[in-house]
Formats: C-alpha cells, structure tokens, sequence
C-alpha cells in the first residue's frame, strides 16, 4: 500500500512540471485518461507554422508582442495508447506535429477515438501550413499567408492575408482577410465577408453568402443557394441548384 501511495505521489508532482494527468472513473466521454500539456519554441527567425494534426479542436491566436510559440493541450486518451505530441524547428520553420495515428483499437469506448484539443499562440506574421484531420479550426489575429488541408469540422478565420483551403466538409467563415481568397469546399455553408483581394471559390454543396470583397468574385457550385452583395465583379461558372441571388456589383457580371 505504502508503494502506491508513493507512485500516485510521483505521478502527481510529475505532473506539476509541465503535464498534469487526470485519472477519472469514467472520464470525459468514457475516456481512460486526460493530460494537459504545454509546449513552447523560440520563434526568432521563424517564418511559418507547419501542423499536422489528427482529431480535435484547433485554435490559433496571434499576437504581435509574442516572441515564441507556445502550444497547450489538451489530450483525451485509452489506456497504452500515448499520442505523438512535438514542435520543433526545422531551418525557418516550425513544425507542429498532434495525433494518435500511430494507434489502432479495434473498438473504442462507446464508439469514441482519442483526440488532442490545442490552444496555439504565435507571432501575428508567422504564415500557417495546416494539415489537419477532423474538428473545429479557429484562427484569429495572425496577419500572414494561410494554406490549410482540412478533412472534417468547421473552420472559422478571422483575419490573415492570401488565403488557400481545401475542405471536405463543415462550415466555413472568413472575415477580414487582406488578400486572394481561393476555397475548394465540399460540403457545408460557405461564408465570407471583407475581403480586400478577389474571391474563387469551388464549392459541393451548401448555402454561399459573399460581400464586401475589392476584388472580383468567382463561383463553381453544385447544389445550395448563392447570395452575392458588394463586390467588384461576378463571374458564375455553375450555379448548380439553389436560388442566386446579387446587387450592388460594381463590375462585369457573367453567368456561364
């Protein structure tokens, strides 16, 4: 007795130093465990965030005053199953590395997989390269180039410069971008708003609403309603099914 007592006291004083582990009965969503951990890396130098990431929520905030990136998560996990969890730099860039691919359960409690939710701080110029599996991104204050790979969740982006996404499904919101914005979208409602660049957007299917854009708007959609309001020109490819509607276009209008 007086051994385990020893242990959960190690385990807990570990835990204070950088990763605090939580045990519960039945966990969050029945899982065996959930860890809370904080990474950090100088960003002198750095010029963009390269992330890989599988299941969980994302959310990036940048800030002009940080000098480094600082990652905290937030992981729900099984039993002998440890996540691969790393940011590190490689030359001029900064990789950042969150999944549990490595892992193969073949069921998971109550039909859960494990996943890692992450709070990422970074410096407002860094550009983003996100590569991620399923769950919610959230970017606000970071002022620089994105490009982002998304298989699932919704992505909400308030904020950067030329934007690039590529999404299978889940909403989509961009505001307040400074530059081009190209977004292939597969499935879910589509919505932009502020934008000093122009707007191409190939979408699957779900309801489009774009306006105030400085730069000409492009649409190719398949199925779901389209609502256009000012912008300096619009050039519909496929309107697919769905009502369109547009005013206030200060340009050329086209409808293929």
């Amino acid at each position: 007795m007086l051994a385990r007592v020893m242990t959960m006291v190690t385990v807990l004083v570990f835990g204070l130093t950088g990763c605090i582990v939580n045990v519960n009965s039945a966990g969050r969503d029945d899982f065996d465990y959930h860890k809370q951990t904080q990474l950090t890396l100088d960003a002198q130098s750095l010029e963009t965030l390269v992330a890989d990431t599988g299941a969980g929520s994302l959310k990036i905030v940048g800030d002009a005053s940080v000098e480094q990136i600082t990652l905290d998560a937030d992981i729900y996990g099984f039993d002998g199953a440890e996540p691969e969890l790393t940011l590190t730099r490689s030359g001029n860039k900064a990789k950042l590395v969150a999944n549990f691919d490595a892992f193969h359960r073949a069921s998971f409690s109550n039909g859960k997989s494990p996943y890692i939710d992450l709070l990422v701080k970074v410096p407002a110029g860094i550009k983003l390269d996100i590569h991620d599996g399923s769950g919610s991104i959230v970017i606000r204050g970071v002022q620089a180039d994105m490009e982002i790979e998304d298989g699932s969740g919704a992505i909400e982006i308030d904020g950067g410069y030329k934007l690039t996404i590529d999404d299978g499904s889940g909403s989509i919101t961009l505001t307040n971008v400074a530059g081009d914005i190209q977004v292939k979208d597969g499935s879910g409602s589509l919505t932009i708003a502020s934008v000093q660049g122009g707007v191409e957007i190939d979408d699957g299917s779900g309801a489009i609403e774009v306006r105030g854009v400085q730069g000409k708007v492009t649409i190719d959609d398949g199925s779901g309603g389209i609502r256009v309001v000012d912008t300096q020109g619009l050039h519909i490819i496929d309107a697919g099914s769905g009502s369109l509607s547009f005013d206030n276009i200060q340009g050329q209008v086209s409808i293929d």
